[in-house]
């Protein structure tokens, strides 16, 4: 039979973390892991491909007012579901943890995908409690990537050594440079050949550094006068970064184009791929980015220098740096040469290291290790 998998998740709404749990569902062997995917608060546009792709979705539905305290409901949907193994992501999933433990009849997993808001802000005693707590607890602890790993022990004290770390892969069956798309895009778009095309996609919140963007546009147009900025996402940020491209007199150059189902194409419609974040994992849209073919100027923070191999594979600035990211513009807007050696590094360099193959074996080969179900039969755990 195959291994039974729940994955515990805040939402599946429009985000990276949702978005790889999709693509890492999908690629993984039927005959060898079957999935559930429970969401606490909400649904979204990911449960719908999932439901394409037949995999059962449980929404608890848990509003703001609600009880902090989850356990109990999620022991519940844990004796319901029977798994193998339980697979919480993030903080707000984390109470899963316990939750599994107190059932008794899985294994348990816990992975951290990503801050909500910068490395230097401190959080809580009580969280930082309660998660080392979960660590211990867990089976497995995972992390996307190295950064996220270390910072995670440092506020914890828990053993680095202890948490696995798997990155993100992309798709480059989805992801790959297509001179068709990019040329149909710019059409729909009204860009023209020679200009110069900045593009970001991502949720509009403020860990999403966009007002950086803006500000290193701001200098950047003061010396180049052909450009167009596409930002495809929505959130919070939309109205002030509106209101700042507005005071700009940008209203034909900068493009909210809310939420898309077309990044794909929108990707290779750009020149050059900005992530201004404050804190990232491993940044799903920028692996996507680098598949696409396309150079990529992002923050050195989170997992990014992971990723981004600076000056070879892409360019990297400071947190906040609105001026260094307007000179890498500069930088790559005059030198199309420039462009194209370091998207041509970027493909090889998501190619031999961050596949969806070689995620998606490394959490087969996890899944696997973590075992099958307890002897401990469900009936006895149910009565604890």
């Amino acid at each position: 039979m195959p291994i039974r998998i729940m994955h515990v998740v805040d939402h599946l709404g429009k985000g990276g973390l949702e978005n790889g749990l999709v693509n890492l569902i999908e690629h993984l062997d039927p005959l060898r892991f079957e999935h559930v995917v429970y969401a606490i608060r909400k649904l979204g546009p990911n449960a719908e491909r999932l439901a394409k792709s037949g995999v059962e979705v449980i929404c608890q539905g848990k509003q703001d007012s609600d009880s902090p305290f989850q356990v109990g409901k999620l022991a519940s949907a844990i004796r319901r579901v029977r798994p193998d193994i339980v697979h919480s992501r993030n903080w707000a999933a984390v109470e899963a943890v316990l939750a599994g433990r107190w059932v008794r009849s899985c294994k348990v997993v816990h992975s951290e995908h990503g801050l909500e808001a910068g490395a230097d802000v401190r959080e809580p005693w009580r969280r930082i409690w309660f998660r080392r707590l979960a660590y211990q607890l867990a089976d497995r602890v995972l992390s996307v990537s190295y950064q996220l790993r270390d910072l995670h022990a440092r506020r914890t004290g828990f053993e680095p050594a202890k948490i696995t770390v798997i990155h993100n892969g992309v798709d480059r069956q989805r992801f790959f440079p297509d001179p068709a798309a990019r040329a149909g895009m710019r059409r729909e778009l009204g860009l023209s050949d020679d200009e110069f095309c900045i593009g970001c996609v991502g949720n509009l919140f403020p860990v999403k550094g966009h007002i950086t963007a803006l500000q290193a546009i701001e200098q950047f147009a003061a010396q180049h006068d052909n450009w167009r900025l596409l930002l495809a996402g929505e959130g919070p940020e939309r109205a002030r970064l509106e209101t700042f491209a507005g005071a700009q007199g940008w209203k034909d150059r900068v493009s909210f184009l809310g939420t898309s189902h077309r990044v794909p194409e929108l990707l290779n419609a750009m020149d050059v791929y900005v992530l201004p974040s404050i804190a990232e994992g491993i940044s799903n849209s920028l692996l996507e980015a680098m598949a696409t073919g396309i150079p990529v100027v992002a923050t050195a923070t989170g997992g990014n220098p992971e990723v981004v191999v600076d000056g070879e594979s892409g360019l990297l600035f400071p947190i906040g740096d609105a001026q260094q990211l307007s000179r890498h513009l500069l930088l790559l807007s005059d030198q199309s040469p420039r462009r194209r050696e370091l998207a041509q590094r970027a493909l090889v360099r998501v190619r031999e290291e961050f596949s969806i193959e070689s995620m998606v074996g490394k959490y087969a080969q996890l899944y696997e290790s973590v075992g099958r179900r307890s002897s401990m039969p469900v009936e006895a755990a149910a009565g604890v």
